[in-house]
């Protein structure tokens, strides 16, 4: 009876530090799209309210993230805002087992709170900061500063660098810059009313093809994998404000 017990005792102990090691799936995001991640984690709940509990995001810029995987971060799940780091993980034989996917198509936006004048006007006579993210860090900021290498201001204006596209936000937000090439998901998701930016012709930037990695076999990052290929994720993509069609595998 006493081994029976001990048995018992041990086998719970057991179960406990696998339940314990499993915990919720860390899931790496990209700044933009931490907002919008969440909706979906929502949307998914619906179906298994118990999901929800089950994911613990962290965002900040792709490049930072790209680095705390590479160097070993127990992330199970990567949304990255480019193709290139889902790419280079994929070529380390620990992340070879999967295969990025595309799951949205970010769209730059300028905006200027409060403009008052048209955009023509503010393109020949912009004068002040212009907030972007880091391009060397994030795609967003790689693609605005490819943007202002095009004519859009004739002159070029003040850049400030924030160290993703969050932080150029909140540049604007307290009067640090006048005005800031950011991610459309953002504005739209701050209720940003649409006379105050401006969305560029796609052709005057790099495309912003975003791709994800599974990066474990956690069941619940594997549950939000599959469910990021669905209609229902790609109707909540598009109304976030990316290119929904290219929610796709």
């Amino acid at each position: 009876m006493t081994l029976f017990r001990a048995g018992v005792f041990l086998w719970s102990l057991l179960c406990a530090s696998q339940t314990y090691a499993e915990g919720p799936a860390r899931i790496a995001v990209a700044a933009n799209f931490k907002a919008t991640l969440a909706v979906l984690i929502d949307a998914l709940a619906q179906s298994d309210p118990a999901s929800q509990s089950n994911y613990q995001l962290v965002s900040g810029s792709t490049g930072v993230l790209f680095a705390q995987i590479s160097a070993g971060a127990p992330f199970d799940l990567f949304l990255a805002a480019d193709s290139a780091r889902p790419e280079q993980l994929h070529t380390q034989s620990r992340f070879s087992q999967h295969q990025p996917k595309v799951y949205a198509q970010g769209r730059l936006a300028l905006w200027i709170p409060g403009r008052d004048r048209p955009w023509d006007a503010i393109f020949a006579t912009f004068e002040g900061n212009l907030a972007i993210a880091n391009p060397a860090l994030a795609p967003y900021g790689a693609a605005a500063s490819a943007l202002l290498e095009a004519p859009l201001f004739q002159r070029a204006p003040r850049r400030i660098q924030g160290n993703n596209v969050h932080q150029a936000y909140q540049f604007v937000e307290t009067g640090n810059a006048q005005a800031a090439l950011i991610s459309l998901a953002q504005l739209l998701q701050a209720k940003v009313p649409p006379d105050q930016y401006y969305l560029p012709a796609q052709v005057q930037y790099p495309a912003i093809m975003q791709k994800r990695i599974l990066l474990s076999d956690h069941p619940a990052a594997r549950a939000l994998d599959q469910f990021l290929a669905t209609p229902r994720a790609a109707a909540i993509i598009k109304q976030a404000g990316y290119h929904a069609a290219l929610a796709r595998e």
